[in-house]
C-alpha cells in the first residue's frame, strides 16, 4: 500500500519527542477513519464541517454529527467564513482548485488534541488536497492572534505547492525513485524539494538517518544550525522546505548573508512562480485592516522537533 501522509503544523513541546504513525489508505482518496467521526479528514480529529472549494467561496458538503462544545463551534458559520477569508490571502484563485476541500474542527474535541491544522492529499496522483483547520485554536487568545493562524496556512500551503503533482510523480516507487523520495511519490528532477535535498541534506544525510532520540535530535540541529531557518526546520527535508517558504514569504528582507540557511531561501528567490505568490501574499497585508503575518522566527512551534520519519504526520502544539 502506498503511504498517505499527513502534513500539519501544529508543532509539539521540546521536552516531548513526538511519535506519530500515519494511516494507510490503498487508493489515495483519503486516510482511514475511525467510527465516530469517519468519512472525511483525519479520523483522529473532530471534524465539524467540510466545504468544498469553489473559487472564491466555500460551499458546504456536510456536517458531522457531534454534540455539546463542537456543536456550537459547528454552528458559529461566521467563524468558519472568517477562517476561509484569511485563506484567501494566502492562497491565490488559481492554486484553490489543488486546494479541493476545506475541513473545519475543533482541535481540543479531537483525540489528538493540539493539531492546529493539517493538509492532506485527495487523489493519489497528488492533484487535490484537503485543507483542515482547528476553529477553536484559530480563535485562542482572538482571531489569528500573532499570526499563528496566517503562519499554519502559509506552512500548510507550502507544503502543497512543493509535494503536488507537478513536483512529484506519484507512479514511481521509491525502489525506482532516483531523486529524493519524500514519501507521497518520487521527486521530479528539477523541483524545489529534490533540489533542497541534493544541494543541502545529502552530504549529512546519512548522519541525520541516525538520529533516532531527541537528545540526537538536538545534537543534529545544534551541530548544523546555521542550515536551517527554524529549529522545526531540520525535523525533515518536507518540513524544512515548508519553512523555508514561511519564513521566504513572512520575512520583509531578501537574502541575508551566506549561511546555509539562507542559500535555501534563495531557492526561493530563483523560483518566479515562489517569487509571485510571495508577492500576492504580502500584497494582501496593506489591504488588510490589522497585520496577518508573524514576525519571522516569533510563532510559538519554530523552537520544537517533529518526528524526522513522519514528514508529513501530525505534529502537536505546545
Amino acid at each position: 500500500m502506498r503511504k498517505l501522509n499527513y502534513i500539519l503544523i501544529a508543532f509539539i513541546s521540546i521536552s516531548t519527542f513526538f511519535i506519530q504513525s500515519c494511516n494507510n489508505d490503498d487508493d489515495g482518496t483519503g486516510p482511514i477513519q475511525n467510527e465516530a467521526n469517519s468519512a472525511d479528514g483525519d479520523g483522529s480529529l473532530k471534524n465539524l464541517t467540510l466545504y468544498k472549494v469553489e473559487g472564491e467561496n466555500i460551499v458546504k458538503q456536510k456536517d458531522f454529527n457531534v454534540s455539546g462544545n463542537a456543536l456550537a463551534l459547528q454552528k458559529d458559520t461566521q467563524k468558519h467564513q472568517e477562517i476561509w477569508e484569511l485563506t484567501k490571502k494566502i492562497v491565490p484563485l488559481e492554486y484553490r482548485s489543488k486546494m479541493s476541500e476545506f475541513m473545519i474542527y475543533s482541535g481540543d474535541d479531537s483525540e489528538d488534541k493540539g493539531v492546529l491544522g493539517y493538509v492532506i492529499e485527495r487523489t493519489q496522483d497528488l492533484s487535490k488536497w484537503q485543507m483542515g483547520i482547528a476553529v477553536d485554536y484559530a480563535y485562542e487568545g482572538g482571531f489569528n492572534a500573532k499570526g499563528e493562524l496566517a503562519y499554519t496556512i502559509i506552512h500548510e500551503f507550502g507544503h502543497i505547492i512543493t509535494l503536488d503533482n507537478t513536483q512529484l510523480d506519484a507512479s514511481i516507487k521509491q525502489s525506482n525513485c532516483t531523486n529524493y523520495f519524500p514519501g507521497e511519490g518520487c521527486a521530479k528532477s528539477d523541483s524545489n524539494i529534490n533540489k533542497l535535498h541534493k544541494n543541502h541534506w545529502a552530504d549529512i544525510w546519512e548522519e541525520f538517518q541516525n538520529t533516532e532520540t531527541e537528545v540526537q535530535a538536538q545534537e543534529f540541529y545544534t551541530k548544523y544550525q546555521e542550515r536551517f531557518v527554524t529549529q522545526y526546520a531540520s525535523t525533515n527535508p518536507g518540513e524544512d522546505i515548508a519553512e523555508i517558504f514561511a519564513t521566504f514569504t513572512t520575512r520583509a528582507e531578501g537574502v541575508n548573508g551566506t549561511s546555509g540557511a539562507e542559500q535555501k531561501i534563495k531557492i526561493m528567490y530563483d523560483d518566479n512562480e515562489m517569487v509571485k505568490l510571495r508577492n500576492y501574499i504580502r500584497g494582501n497585508i496593506s489591504k488588510s485592516n490589522k497585520t496577518f503575518l508573524p514576525a519571522p522566527g516569533a510563532w510559538k512551534r519554530a523552537h520544537t522537533f517533529g518526528d524526522k520519519n513522519k514528514s508529513h504526520c501530525r505534529l502537536h502544539k505546545n
